[in-house]
């Protein structure tokens, strides 16, 4: 069995939830023999450690800096189809990592989904076009949570039989037995962007002030936009001088101490198309509170409390339940390790895999 992996977001993403599956993937079926991968990752920005030895062929090099806009997207497209042309033919899939496809495949097709943001959240036609053509190139599609499958039916003329679902992993980083560290504050903790309205940041952080939990608990944000923006910085302002704050960034490694010694996760989004951040922090033993919307669920199941992303009380009574019952925080703990578990790369592989065996038949 022959896969050609199309991997350009590499050229457009550091890091981030699309190209931390990309690279999982094909480590997890880097063990995988019966199978010759041919990875084309062309003008890369990521520094993920992928190894070359996976791999029958391998096409990429580092971003140079004066590779940008149009110059870029023009390489990057005779790339793509240069080296998919070279080693295409009936029996090669070709599976498509960010809805890029090609014109005139000779072989199947496999398309990667991921949510609906674009289509429910004002995405611009241009890119809804991209991924439709995807949509209707793809012999097969592999949708991450059973919301955005059924979203995607709901939006596109597509057969559900053509869609398969395959749960992304939590990574190992976040498995593991970790010091609980002795803070100045005990602090509540937020992982993602901030400025997507869908993303819900602004509700959390008015019921932050707005229950002066201020007062106890430090308010910590990981990752997302470089500053606050002008707005959050007003609101911030306003109470105690805002240093309870605390903006962090960094490694795998610094992300999974944070969730360890935060007192509890939260995750208010309005949508996604599945959430690992609930997972991962599960995972490192920090109770969580999310969102009962779109996928949520499916991550959390009944090892976290969920909450309405449109109404702050509930939010606020969530939280209240969890600081204020000691045993219920442990038992969510125990019992979100065992759930973390679950969800593994590994698994996520295995189903991708059986899928690629069912197109030999086409």
């Amino acid at each position: 069995m022959k896969i050609f992996f199309d991997g350009g977001i590499f050229g457009r993403q550091k890091i981030g939830g699309i190209s931390r599956l990309g690279f999982e993937l094909m480590k997890a079926l880097g063990k995988e023999k019966d199978i010759e991968k041919i990875l084309y990752r062309g003008f890369h920005i990521d520094n993920y450690p992928f190894k070359k030895e996976w791999f029958s062929k391998y096409y990429g090099i580092k971003k140079p800096d004066f590779l940008k806009g149009r110059i870029f997207n023009f390489l990057d497209t005779i790339g793509i189809n240069h080296f998919y042309n070279l080693h295409a033919d009936k029996n090669v899939i070709y599976h498509s990592l960010y809805y890029r496809v090609p014109s005139k495949p000779k072989g199947p097709v496999v398309v990667h989904v991921y949510d609906m943001i674009q289509e429910l959240f004002g995405g611009t036609a241009k890119t809804i076009q991209f991924k439709k053509k995807a949509f209707d190139t793809a012999d097969l599609i592999i949708s991450i949570s059973e919301s955005t499958k059924k979203d995607l039916c709901k939006l596109y003329p597509i057969n559900p039989n053509k869609i398969m679902v395959a749960y992304p992993g939590v990574s190992e980083v976040f498995f593991g037995n970790f010091i609980k560290t002795i803070s100045q504050r005990p602090y509540l903790l937020y992982v993602g962007g901030r400025n997507y309205a869908y993303k819900n940041f602004d509700m959390l952080l008015n019921t932050f002030i707005d229950k002066k939990y201020y007062l106890q608990f430090d308010l910590v944000v990981f990752g997302g936009e470089k500053e606050l923006s002008a707005s959050h910085q007003e609101i911030i302002a306003k109470y105690n001088q805002g240093t309870w704050l605390r903006q962090e960034s960094g490694t795998d490694e610094k992300l999974a101490g944070i969730y360890a010694n935060a007192t509890l996760f939260i995750y208010p989004s309005l949508y996604e198309g599945f959430g690992i951040p609930p997972l991962e922090a599960m995972a490192c033993g920090c109770p969580v509170v999310a969102s009962n919307t779109s996928s949520i669920p499916e991550a959390v199941g009944d090892v976290g409390l969920l909450f309405n992303p449109n109404n702050p009380n509930d939010l606020a009574q969530k939280i209240e339940i969890i600081l204020g019952d000691k045993e219920l925080a442990k038992n969510l703990i125990e019992k979100g390790k065992i759930r973390a578990k679950q969800f593994s790369w590994d698994n996520m592989a295995d189903t991708i895999y059986k899928a690629y065996m069912t197109l030999k038949k086409i």
